[in-house]
Formats: C-alpha cells, structure tokens, sequence
C-alpha cells in the first residue's frame, strides 16, 4: 500500500480513537484545548503528508481528515465528560453520516423510521439534475467560457446537487432506515430570505451544526451574539481555506475574504435599517441573498481550484459519458 495512504488511514484510525475517548475527559477545557489542538495538528498533518500529491487527491484527503477531526470536537462539546455514544454508534456517525449532531446516533440500530423512499427518489432525480448541469456546463465552457463565471457555477451547481442534494439525500434514506432520525442537510437554499436564514437553516446544516456547537454557543455567553456570530464565520473561512486554497497551494485569503464579507453583510441585517427593509421585501430579499452568494464566488472557488480540482472532478464524473458528450457538443 502507498505510504501516503498509509499514513493517512493510520492518522484516521488515530482520530477515531481520540474522538471516542476524549468526551470522557470531564475538565472542559482542558478537553477543548486537547481537541482544537487536534484538529490543528490535523490540518498540518494532512497538508504537509500530500504535498507532492494531485490537487484534487489533496482535497480529498485534507478534507476528510478535517472533517473526522471536527467530529472529535463536536463530542467534546455535546456530551462534556458523559459519552453517550457506544463504540459502534461513533463509528457510524462518524465515518457515516456528514452531520454533526451525535446524539441522533445514541439509538442505532433501531427499527426503520418513515420517510424513506422520499429520500431515495429525491436523491436519484438530483443526482440526474446534476449530471445534466455538468454536462451543459461542458458546452458552457466551450462555447462562453468568457461570460463572468457562467460555467463555473453551473458546473459547480451540477457538482452540488450530485453531492448535496443527491448522495447526501440517500446517505439520510439509509440511517432513516437504520432507526436514526436524521433529516436533509441542505434544506431549500432557493427559498432563503436572509443570509441568517440561508446559512442557519437551509444551507449545509452540518456545518451549521457544527460551528453553533463548537464555536456559537461557547462564545455567546463571555463575548455577546455579534461576535460569536462573526468567530463562526472566520473559523468557516479558515476551515475553507484549509480544504479549498491549500489543497491547490494557491488563492490564500480568498475564501476567508468570502466568509468575512457574509459575517458582515449578515450583521447588517439586523443592525443597518436600510439593509433590514431589502430582507424585509420578498422579492428585494432574494436579490440579495443570491448576490451575496454568486458575485463573490470567484473568491471562495477561486480559479486555479476551479482548473485543479473542480474540472478534473467533473471530467471525472462524466468519463463514462464522454464520446456521447464531444459528439453533442
């Protein structure tokens, strides 16, 4: 086996036993400072162990080593000296599920719940939406690669709702069926009013999740609501940085930028009059939360990420299809 991935499952298997021990440590802090210490390590780790690795292998791996070293964190903070997850059950939320609430796991396995086939076929049908988006954004690419990133975001759109919304969609129609109440990770982003709403409650929940748990709640009560809101976005822009700028070992800052000018635009919707009477609009609050979302998006998924990791996973995706695809095209 490749050392690389050698080391790399070696550090996952170290992660997952230090996740399961740690939430016994009873001195709070000293478990948080054990575990934050940990997820740093980790981000070192797996940066410097795949530096002469492909940019999109590099993604894979930093990624998911940070994802299992956040998991680490959110027990720490969701059972503070009481573990209530056996040895199985972390394994399963942990290694199975992309959500960050443990808790949901404390009854698997138990008896199905409903709400599966909804699940089952919402996911296929977005996994097809998807690659169909990834398709058009191939001709998109060829034919009006110079329209202000018009193929980027279908592209990155298709990826979305093949992951997101189709993958993410089954994985939650097996753990329902499996006893474990999880529910949809991405919940309507379209319908959001707010970027509060679309962060908070319709985009990527177990981020959401995650941030509230680890980094909301514990500074809310010492630092107030504003700031705690604005740490969990910069602590979002450097886990970003993490898995989108040093997997390409370019764009440093961009998507840090992202999440600070989203911290700071969803503070003026509750502080700036003016902004709160756009949110207020139904039609003026769409605008707005969608050209937060899309005109800065060049710097979250800057472009050598876009050229490194997004295309190449897409061609990726679309190799069983590719004769068909020239042949349309």
């Amino acid at each position: 086996m490749d050392l690389i991935l050698t080391a790399i499952i070696s550090w996952a298997i170290f992660l997952l036993i230090i996740g399961y021990v740690l939430p016994y440590v009873k001195d709070i802090r000293l478990a948080r400072i054990l575990g934050w210490a940990i997820v740093i390590g980790t981000a070192v780790f797996s940066i410097l162990l795949t530096t002469n690795a492909s940019a999109m292998h590099r993604m894979i791996a930093i990624a998911s080593l940070q994802l299992l070293s956040m998991k680490v964190i959110v027990m720490v903070e969701a059972y503070r000296g009481k573990p209530g997850l056996n040895v199985l059950q972390w394994l399963a939320f942990s290694l199975g599920w992309f959500g960050m609430r443990p808790n949901l796991f404390e009854v698997f396995p138990s008896k199905s719940l409903d709400g599966v086939m909804p699940f089952v076929i919402k996911g296929i049908t977005r996994i097809i939406i998807g690659i169909l988006l990834l398709i058009a954004s191939v001709y998109l690419q060829k034919h009006y690669a110079n329209v202000y990133f018009l193929y980027e975001l279908v592209m990155l759109v298709g990826l979305s709702f093949i992951l997101h919304f189709g993958i993410l969609n089954l994985s939650t129609a097996s753990w329902r069926f499996s006893g474990v109440d999880v529910k949809e990770l991405f919940r309507s982003p379209y319908k959001a009013t707010s970027l509060k709403e679309f962060w908070g409650k319709r985009w990527n929940m177990a981020f959401s999740e995650m941030t509230a748990l680890v980094v909301y709640k514990p500074l809310k009560i010492t630092y107030g609501i504003p700031l705690a809101m604005i740490a969990s976005f910069l602590v979002s822009g450097l886990l970003h940085e993490i898995a989108i700028s040093f997997p390409v070992k370019m764009g440093y800052g961009l998507p840090f930028l992202y999440f600070v000018l989203h911290g700071l635009a969803m503070y003026a919707e509750d502080k700036v009059v003016f902004v709160k009477q756009i949110v207020s609009n139904a039609v003026a609050s769409h605008v707005w939360v969608f050209s937060w979302l899309i005109l800065p998006m060049p710097l979250l998924f800057h472009h050598v990420f876009i050229v490194e990791v997004v295309e190449p996973l897409r061609d990726f995706i679309l190799s069983p299809l590719r004769d068909s695809i020239l042949s349309f095209i």
